[in-house]
């Protein structure tokens, strides 16, 4: 029997958790710079955080598939409450010094990017557990909840200062905690089906945390494929964390990198509305391999282009790269692997854009600060062209029947 329908309530989810992201990663070059820390150090710090988010995936992911009393639901829960913890103390902390500055971001990051693949998960579960769910409108929430965030805070940015961004954040995860604590379990059907007769034996086998190698192994294929996501994010990612100072050159400031922004969370919004509408009628693997190459498109004419208009209008790209794949592989990972595997599965296409973002944040400000921003989106454009080469090899059909 087909349980109630949690589109509205996923993509709430979806948005408030967007608005923290925007404010927390997306301005954190104007927070971080503000307190004193150099692109480099910036660079870094991301790194760091997001390195230690990528270490962890994997072994949420295999606790979350093997253990029936973690669920995805309480694990984003709890990280959303570390993360309005971690803000407030950013806030109240008198005469921080640049070190603690740092840690607490760090902290922040880390959370912020470890919950990021069991968002998506949490949509996926909810599916599987027979609840209706329209993923792609409850995506084009997110969306519309980044695009606000975007415009909104580049405005407020400019008015009130990088300070307001801890708050923000804080708030924003504040609301989530109390949205997730309400919404429902939908990973109850493993802690049923123990109920129902599986023995204890097999229920202490279940239990156990599986090597996230051996994932891997089961899905070679799968396995080669993430390199080329993580490519083709790693250039996504060099724009998206030096927006700003990509755009100074071109006459920008905060206020245009926030328009520029929501122009593209817009433009993607539009395409996550229409995916399963998409999905319908182009193979799932095609409508991925097109994403690589918009991506790739963008971030050349991002070098190219010479003003703040010109670059606004090269953020509409986003329809068809970043709109396409973020939900494209949420679709196609949850269609290539066992049900045994699903929270694994989106883990590990999770970490490639963590492991993407820890790169490009280490080596962008680096880059940056010795090269200059044109050879950063040089670099990113190469790493994009040899992504979505990648892709077009491994991205294999899948049967995807069974969508609504």
């Amino acid at each position: 029997m087909k349980k109630k329908n949690l589109t509205i309530y996923y993509g709430l989810i979806m948005a408030i958790y967007s608005l923290g992201f925007v404010t927390m990663s997306a301005f954190s070059s104007v927070f971080l710079l503000d307190v004193g820390f150099s692109n480099g150090q910036v660079g870094t710090l991301l790194a760091l955080g997001g390195l230690l988010a990528a270490l962890l995936q994997p072994l949420t992911g295999s606790l979350i598939d093997k253990n029936p009393k973690v669920s995805t639901r309480k694990v984003v829960l709890l990280l959303s409450a570390a993360i309005v913890a971690i803000g407030l103390l950013i806030i109240f902390i008198p005469g921080k010094t640049l070190a603690i500055n740092a840690v607490l971001y760090c902290l922040a990051i880390l959370c912020l990017m470890l919950a990021q693949p069991f968002m998506n998960a949490l949509g996926m579960e909810a599916l599987n557990s027979g609840y209706s769910l329209n993923f792609g409108v409850s995506r084009a929430m997110g969306s519309l909840g980044y695009a606000i965030g975007s415009y909104v805070f580049g405005i407020i940015t400019v008015a009130v200062g990088p300070k307001s961004i801890p708050i923000a954040f804080a708030i924003a995860l504040f609301v989530l905690s109390l949205i997730l604590f309400f919404y429902p379990n939908t990973g109850n059907s493993k802690e049923s089906d123990i109920k129902e007769g599986v023995k204890e034996e097999k229920s202490q086998e279940k239990t156990r945390v599986e090597n996230p190698l051996l994932f891997l192994g089961r899905y070679k294929n799968f396995s080669v494929m993430l390199i080329g996501l993580v490519l083709i994010y790693f250039s996504h990612s060099l724009l998206n964390t030096f927006a700003l100072q990509v755009l100074v050159p071109k006459g920008g400031n905060s206020e245009s990198m926030g328009t520029a922004s929501a122009i593209a969370a817009i433009c993607e919004l539009i395409t996550t509305l229409l995916f399963v509408f998409y999905m319908k009628r182009i193979k799932l693997n095609l409508l991925l391999k097109i994403s690589g190459v918009f991506f790739t498109v963008k971030t050349l004419l991002s070098l190219l282009v010479t003003s703040v208009n010109a670059f606004y209008l090269v953020q509409t790209l986003q329809m068809f790269g970043w709109g396409l794949l973020y939900t494209g592989v949420v679709f196609y990972v949850n269609f290539l692997v066992g049900e045994e595997d699903k929270a694994k599965g989106q883990a590990f296409a999770g970490m490639s854009y963590t492991v993407a973002s820890v790169l490009a944040t280490f080596f962008g400000g680096f880059i940056i600060d010795a090269l200059g921003v044109d050879m950063m989106l040089i670099m990113g454009t190469v790493s994009s062209f040899i992504g979505t080469v990648i892709l077009w090899i491994t991205c294999k059909q899948v049967d995807t029947s069974g969508i609504a």
